[in-house]
């Protein structure tokens, strides 16, 4: 398997969870407020929250954690595929998200 077919591979799977994590959340990708809210609290979400949040056994509050793992993941292996020069990129979900990461 090609190093591209790798990071689309990558690309889908970080996708197809970060979807269900949006689900289990309540979260819907085609209301634009949500999600930048959601990336507004994304891009505050550090190492401390984190561990706030896998310390108070909240599953929402874990669910998130999750979430923006995934989120940060995605991003790491969109810029390890561009540094690359390969041309990968997410779907309709990360679409939906990620434009309010710019903002």
């Amino acid at each position: 398997m090609s190093q591209t077919e790798n990071h689309w591979a990558e690309v889908k799977e970080i996708e197809s969870e970060i979807a269900r994590y949006m689900i289990a959340l309540g979260l819907d990708w085609h209301d634009d407020i949500a999600m930048t809210m959601l990336a507004r609290e994304s891009k505050a979400f550090g190492p401390d929250q984190a561990t706030a949040a896998f310390s108070s056994h909240d599953q929402h509050r874990i669910s998130k954690a999750k979430l923006f793992g995934l989120v940060n993941t995605m991003l790491l292996t969109m810029k390890s595929a561009a540094l690359d020069e390969r041309d990968v990129h997410g779907g309709e979900i990360w679409k939906a998200f990620a434009k309010h990461l710019y903002v």
